[in-house]
C-alpha cells in the first residue's frame, strides 16, 4: 500500500507521548516555511519532523512534512530524528529529545 497524507499523521501522532506540552519543552528556533523535500506549506501542518531527507544512510537533514518523513525516515530518536508539534508560536518538540538523566547515569556505570 502507498502511505498517503492521513496514515503519515496517524503514524506521528501516535509518537506524540507528550500530550499536553509543558512549559520547559525545547522549541524549534527559526521559521519554516515549507518542507525542504516536498515544498508543502507548513503554516498548517500539527506536526515537522527533523529528519533524513532520503531514506538512506548519511543523507542529509532537513524539516520535513509528515508524508516525506513517513516515507524517508519515520523512525522518531534522539540521533534519529526529533518530532515536533505546532503550538501557537512555535514547533514544541513532543518526542526524540536528548536522553534522560537516568539514562546517562545507568550508561555511567556499564563502563
Amino acid at each position: 500500500m502507498r502511505p498517503d497524507y492521513s496514515m503519515a499523521q496517524a503514524h506521528f501522532a501516535a509518537l506524540d507521548k507528550a500530550g499536553l506540552l509543558s512549559e520547559d519543552v525545547s522549541t524549534w528556533h527559526g521559521d519554516i516555511d515549507n518542507c525542504q523535500v516536498c515544498s508543502r506549506p507548513m503554516n498548517s501542518e500539527t506536526y515537522m519532523i527533523d529528519g533524513h531527507a532520503r531514506a538512506e544512510e548519511g543523507s542529509l537533514w532537513a524539516n520535513l512534512c509528515v508524508l516525506c518523513a513517513y516515507k524517508t525516515s519515520p523512525t522518531i530518536g534522539w540521533g534519529v530524528g526529533q518530532l515536533y508539534r505546532r503550538n501557537e508560536e512555535c514547533w514544541c518538540l513532543v518526542a526524540g529529545g536528548p536522553p534522560s538523566d537516568e539514562y546517562y547515569d545507568e550508561a555511567a556505570t556499564d563502563i
